[in-house]
């Protein structure tokens, strides 16, 4: 009989189409995968994968052996937890980063001090997840909202202003156009056209819109604005803090409204559990309370 830790690990790489995503989630690393699959194509005699410098692809018995495993290692792992999980309320959670750290995490003691027997497992990643195959209750996307397969609800729509250390702030009488030359920009890697939108949008300009100082985070451009380095522009719910405490300050410029939101997401093929929709009740109400 082949391996079933090598079956497994075919079964991922036939998934996933990416080595390294397939020996993350079996937590090995690429070149132990590798191992596996030779392996496993020593057992069966034949040659599963192709290994080229791009990584390894599935050749046409691979192929039919992927088809033939079908999702039976995922219903297995679905199983086994399901058994893990007798007796215990879990809501599982899938989100953004920025949406966990600036927004969620700090009012979810209030949730469960509502909810109080429900375990909450929160996973961060920008990766969209298969709400249908994958094991979590429900998630926190960022988008228009036009996706198919999923019950969606939305919770806010994004917009962008401008927010600055208090010692950078200009003098209010001073006109936005020059006071917004003087300031260096704040950009993170995944918002590189936060700038540019919203400059294109209220008709200024800088000469660093689409270059300027990079953060790798939202979270770590936020700090690098508390900290005086420049100005960012980023959606006032996820500065609250930094704004009450007085270590930054939104000047009255130009607030840009976006199409993008953050909606509340669930498969619709799945009955609403209890703690999913206290969940999602809850994230509703909180969601609609005014930014302070």
């Amino acid at each position: 009989m082949a391996s079933l830790r090598a079956l497994h690990a075919f079964s991922l790489l036939a998934r996933h189409g990416r080595a390294a995503q397939a020996a993350e989630e079996l937590g090995v690393s690429p070149s132990a995968l590798s191992h596996l699959m030779r392996k496993l194509e020593s057992e069966l005699g034949t040659t599963l994968v192709l290994r080229d410098g791009r990584g390894l692809t599935l050749t046409e018995e691979g192929q039919r052996l992927a088809v033939g495993i079908g999702d039976a290692f995922e219903r297995i792992d679905g199983a086994v937890d399901s058994f893990r999980r007798r007796g215990r309320t879990e809501l599982r959670i899938s989100t953004v980063s920025t949406f966990a750290t600036r927004w969620l995490i700090p009012r979810l003691p209030e949730f469960q001090a509502r909810q109080p027997d429900v375990e909450i497992l929160l996973s961060a990643s920008t990766r969209v997840i298969d709400l249908e195959r994958e094991n979590y209750d429900c998630a926190i996307r960022l988008g228009r909202g036009n996706w198919t397969g999923v019950d969606r609800s939305l919770l806010w729509q994004e917009h962008l202003a401008v927010t600055m250390a208090p010692k950078l702030l200009p003098d209010s009488k001073s006109e936005i156009q020059p006071s917004l030359s003087r300031l260096r920009l704040l950009h993170s890697a995944s918002r590189r056209n936060d700038w540019p939108l919203w400059l294109q949008k209220t008709g200024l300009s800088h000469s660093d819109a689409a270059s300027g100082t990079l953060l790798e985070s939202r979270d770590l451009a936020i700090q690098a604005a508390v900290a005086g380095m420049g100005a960012l522009v980023i959606d006032r719910r996820f500065v609250e803090q930094e704004i009450r405490a007085g270590h930054l300050v939104m000047p009255d410029w130009p607030v840009l409204e976006l199409e993008t939101g953050y909606w509340f997401v669930r498969s619709p093929n799945r009955p609403i559990s209890r703690p999913v929709a206290a969940f999602r009740d809850w994230l509703q109400e909180t969601a609609a309370s005014p930014t302070e």
